[in-house]
């Protein structure tokens, strides 16, 4: 992997959207999906696609305000590589739920800590796909 850094401002404004995603007074912040994610974008957990295509990455995260009172994704990240179009990255995130009945019976109630390492491919500067290939509970790595 090379050491180039052209996505690193991207991925930092692409996390911080995702934190803004859970304040809900900030509901049209959603509309800016298409500032980084590719019409056909996904994401793939564990070998699963989780979201596939625009309408479904914004299904997945307009829920972030009614389930989440917190997305952090810490910097500095632990890894970061570019490589052409690619880019890895390894990081911790932190979860903090909301109380209400609605989280509780999603069974998304507390603060959650973790460390995911994610590749990413980009195609005219949004992402086609984010893979995430690995998360545990942050210090037990």
């Amino acid at each position: 992997m090379g050491t180039t850094e052209r996505y690193r401002d991207f991925f930092h404004g692409m996390y911080t959207w995702i934190s803004g995603l859970c304040d809900i007074e900030k509901g049209g912040a959603l509309d800016e999906i298409h500032r980084y994610w590719a019409d056909d974008g996904r994401i793939v957990t564990f070998g699963r696609v989780k979201a596939a295509g625009i309408e479904a990455l914004r299904k997945h995260f307009q829920v972030f305000p009614e389930l989440y009172e917190k997305v952090e994704v810490r910097e500095p990240y632990y890894t970061y590589l570019e490589s052409g179009d690619r880019v890895v990255i390894e990081h911790d995130i932190l979860i903090r739920t909301r109380s209400d009945d609605h989280a509780v019976i999603a069974g998304a109630a507390g603060r959650e800590e973790f460390r995911v390492t994610s590749i990413f491919s980009i195609l005219d500067g949004r992402i086609t796909e984010m893979r995430e290939v690995a998360a545990v509970k942050a210090g037990e790595d």
